[in-house]
């Protein structure tokens, strides 16, 4: 893709968007141990692992690649960036719905002569923040610098902690709560505040929920008890809030559950200071 040289050198706001291939190096790993090829076992599939990484663009981040004068979008190894104006919240949710429903229609469909194939698996996060751009000569390329790029980048490595396909910060959440309220294709959850690692401040992070999700109605139910739980959890009371954590996570299987119910058992067993405001401090990226 092409990068025009007109992208702003100045810090301006801007919603970012990282899309991340989930479990790539096990689908490589696996490509070299020829798992995927033709059921029979016989013979090679032809199918290749840059096919596969060929696929997952053509068939999802080609979503992202807008050819908006103000739209940036670059390609990271097995995922890609996407840097929008502000304005743009509607339409990022947009694309996030088309990009997920073509990653669950490459899913369902099978390749010619029963080949078999890795799935589709990403991640989502996204944040709003100030970006510059620094044109680098050695590739003749403009490239986004900003905290903001971190932060997406962490907030997309603790989606499948959540057991969470899509994340945002509760910045984007302030440009999207409206259109989000508006479409009944979309809705979202509380997750939790925490610092992420190499950060110094909380975000607080909501699950984008999507209909063409199997747990949609799943996740938008259990929100009120998760939210109860949190309440609890805050309040130091975390006995009762990993009662109703834990139930979350046996009653329809959801991870974010089984997370927090941990969580209470370490906090239980070693309280934290009087001022503890409930932040979690990630220990991991």
């Amino acid at each position: 893709m092409t990068i025009s040289r007109h992208l702003p050198k100045q810090r301006s706001n801007r919603i970012v968007l990282f899309a991340d291939l989930r479990d790539s190096t096990d689908i490589l790993v696996n490509f070299d141990q020829k798992i995927y090829q033709k059921t029979d076992g016989n013979s090679e599939s032809g199918y290749t692992y840059g096919r596969f990484i060929q696929d997952v663009h053509e068939q999802a981040y080609k979503e992202l690649y807008l050819g908006h004068e103000n739209t940036y979008a670059e390609v990271y190894g097995d995922g890609v960036i996407g840097i929008f104006p502000e304005d743009n919240a509607k339409y990022i949710l947009e694309n996030i719905y088309r990009l997920t429903t073509a990653m669950r229609t490459y899913n369902q469909g099978r390749l010619p002569d029963e080949v078999l194939r890795p799935k589709m698996d990403m991640g989502f996060g996204v944040t709003t923040g100030e970006v510059g751009f620094v044109y680098y000569p050695f590739d003749e390329r403009d490239h986004p610098v900003g905290q903001c790029i971190h932060e997406v980048a962490r907030i997309v490595s603790v989606c499948q902690l959540y057991d969470a396909r899509i994340l945002v910060s509760h910045r984007f959440f302030k440009f999207a709560e409206a259109f989000i309220a508006s479409d009944p294709r979309f809705a979202y959850r509380f997750i939790d505040r925490a610092i992420l690692k190499g950060f110094r401040e909380p975000v607080t992070l909501f699950e984008l929920l999507m209909d063409n999700d199997p747990r949609f109605y799943i996740k938008k139910q259990s929100s009120p008890a998760y939210g109860e739980a949190y309440a609890k959890y805050c309040a130091r009371d975390w006995a009762a809030a990993r009662e109703i954590f834990w139930g979350i996570f046996q009653q329809h299987g959801l991870e974010a559950g089984a997370v927090m119910a941990k969580r209470c058992d370490l906090l239980a067993a070693s309280p934290p200071a009087g001022d503890w405001n409930g932040i979690w401090r990630m220990k991991d990226k």
